[in-house]
């Protein structure tokens, strides 16, 4: 979740208007159309994941899988990452924020790569067990349930060390229960990024610093 909010900024950032060459025209059209496509898809999919996480129902952990995967789709089109890095090929040609635009889409289409379906159909399925794990999970401080809002309320105003102890452990037991899944999402994650890593210029969307994130191109590694 938080590497998709990451990425709505970047792309919600205003496109570079200037009297550009063919190629800068080119990619402002290409980028329109992106951003356009994206924003849907992730506001279906972020309201499909909020009912997930408030009422944890089968059904709705189903909506997050179709809405997952539809984003995926988009995001991971053999089309985009064609054009994104054809695009890329003429870097020096383009505005700066053109160029980081550019790279994070190819980021995004890394977690959803369309050249494989059936593993980007495993990893939102892997994705949305893992999350549905986690949001139906019963945690419990001294015997009696806790909500994961809760404890971090409580490690925030907690100064007891004692206290403070006992509720950060009761934070970690969701942990066996999500260990097993989370290897298989590893694996697949790690898949999923080899999809795209294989051409020139998605290796070098990993060129997003720490100075990307001053702004607004914060991303998770």
């Amino acid at each position: 979740m938080h590497r998709r909010i990451a990425s709505l900024f970047v792309l919600l950032l205003p496109l570079v208007v200037s009297a550009a060459s063919p190629i800068q025209e080119r990619v402002d059209r290409f980028l329109k159309l992106t951003n356009a496509g994206y924003q849907a898809l992730y506001r279906v999919n972020s309201e499909a994941q909020w009912l997930a996480v408030t009422d944890v129902t089968p059904e709705h952990d189903a909506a997050v899988a179709a809405t997952g995967k539809a984003y995926a789709a988009f995001n991971g089109n053999p089309a985009i990452i064609t054009e994104a890095r054809d695009l890329l090929a003429h870097e020096k040609e383009l505005t700066p924020l053109s160029v980081r635009q550019l790279k994070q889409l190819l980021l995004n289409a890394a977690e959803g790569p369309m050249t494989n379906p059936d593993l980007v159909s495993k990893r939102v399925e892997a994705e949305t067990k893992q999350a549905s794990i986690l949001n139906s999970f019963e945690f419990k401080l001294n015997g009696q349930k806790i909500t994961a809002n809760e404890i971090d309320n409580k490690l925030e105003k907690s100064t007891d060390l004692e206290e403070r102890r006992a509720i950060w452990e009761a934070s970690k037991e969701s942990g066996p229960a999500l260990k097993p899944n989370l290897v298989v999402l590893r694996d697949l994650e790690v898949q999923a990024g080899r999809e795209v890593s294989s051409a020139g210029p998605a290796k070098n969307s990993g060129a997003l610093d720490q100075q990307s994130v001053g702004t607004g191109m914060a991303r998770p590694g």
